[in-house]
């Protein structure tokens, strides 16, 4: 005759077919979503490849709680190029980014690129902006860039 701790042995074994049974029907039928189901939360990355002179740099952005404070990063002691990203968790409120002309006394903005709400992310990277040429100066100097959004694991 079965002990009780074997009843109780054999109730958790049965228990935990059960649970994962609901779980599998659950993804099956989109019912889960699949962070919650592998327990690992993805934060969106802009990722920003700007090329000047034949060197080409990747910068990389998250979430801001100050636009302002967002660093603007030297390209090739010609242009300056900034990226915004302000949001929440996985929801972005908006992505700004800008480009400019570096000058002896003060730095000329040259291009601005807003995206709104709704902005789609996955866990890939996909592009979000074209690729785009910027020219700017007295011998028409060329900056570029494109911008990819995903994202990444903490």
């Amino acid at each position: 005759m079965p002990t009780s701790l074997e009843n109780m042995q054999t109730l958790q074994k049965s228990g935990s077919r059960i649970i994962t049974i609901f779980q599998t029907l659950l993804l099956c039928f989109g019912l889960q979503s699949s962070a919650s189901a592998d327990n690992s939360h993805t934060s969106p990355v802009l990722r920003c490849k700007v090329s000047y002179a034949g060197t080409t740099q990747t910068i990389d952005t998250s979430f801001l709680q100050d636009p302002y404070l967002a660093p603007m990063h030297d390209i090739g002691g010609r242009f300056s190029f900034k990226a915004v990203m302000v949001g929440t968790n996985s929801k972005i409120d908006y992505i700004k980014l800008y480009a400019y002309l570096q000058g002896r006394e003060l730095d000329t903005p040259i291009h601005q690129a807003i995206y709104r709400k709704p902005i789609l992310t996955s866990k890939k990277m996909k592009a979000l902006t074209p690729f785009n040429h910027l020219y700017a100066g007295e011998v028409e100097r060329e900056m570029q860039y494109q911008c990819f959004l995903g994202g990444a694991q903490k």
